[in-house]
């Protein structure tokens, strides 16, 4: 026989491992939930499918990735991001592109990656602007509005990613849609990968909303080629 009171004990800290428990889940699941809503509710029916769904007369933004996975190969994001952006140009919808990304190494740099694809795909040089300090989405769109003077975005990405760049635009009170590149992952732990990063990333999003982060490389004005 259990001594007396063992029973009792075992119960009350079986309730503390429930509680706790639920206590831990709250706390991470609240501020996914919060980020959500608040992506939701700037961004919602403003990402399209189609070039000819946005809105004409504005600037193009690309928000860059790598041009190559890990072994070498291709990265379809990047491919399809750019086939994008390139029809996006040729429907008329922007008068320039800005393609922003990292240029963390001499040897990676996401921008110069970027505009020499568009240029394959009929993109005039010209109307390509390079911004090397997209170290990440939000500094980009930043960037886009207080270095290039950028009033009225249309965001290329993929739709997850590019809903969370309209958000953060139009809560810096700038006009933004997105115009979403077609998603792809070849296995399940991939998506799983994929969907945890975005929602750790609207997350951090809700950080820099709340404490009006200011990005890490601002620099002088800069001028677009309209």
């Amino acid at each position: 026989m259990s001594p007396p009171g063992t029973s009792s004990f075992l119960r009350r800290w079986l309730r503390r491992i429930i509680l706790s428990a639920c206590c831990g889940l709250l706390l991470i699941l609240l501020p996914i939930g919060v980020a959500e809503l608040w992506t939701w509710a700037l961004a919602s029916g403003r990402c399209h499918d189609k070039p000819t769904d946005c809105r004409p007369e504005s600037v193009g933004l690309v928000l860059g990735c790598s041009k190559y996975l890990r072994k070498g190969y291709r990265n379809y994001y990047f491919l399809k991001r750019m086939e994008a952006a390139a029809n996006l140009w040729k429907s008329g919808r922007v008068r320039c592109i800005i393609v922003s990304g990292d240029n963390r190494a001499r040897n990676y740099n996401e921008p110069r990656d970027m505009r020499l694809s568009l240029m394959a795909l009929g993109v005039p040089d010209d109307r390509i602007v390079c911004d090397f300090a997209g170290i990440c989405t939000y500094d980009s769109v930043v960037r886009a509005r207080h270095i290039f003077g950028a009033e009225q975005l249309i965001i290329v990405s993929q739709e997850s990613h590019a809903e969370r760049a309209v958000a953060i635009a139009r809560h810096l009170d700038i006009e933004a849609e997105g115009l979403n590149a077609p998603q792809f992952a070849t296995t399940r732990r991939a998506k799983l990968r994929a969907y945890l990063r975005e929602r750790a990333a609207r997350v951090a999003m809700v950080y820099d909303f709340l404490t009006n982060r200011t990005p890490r490389h601002m620099g002088k004005k800069e001028t677009l080629p309209y």
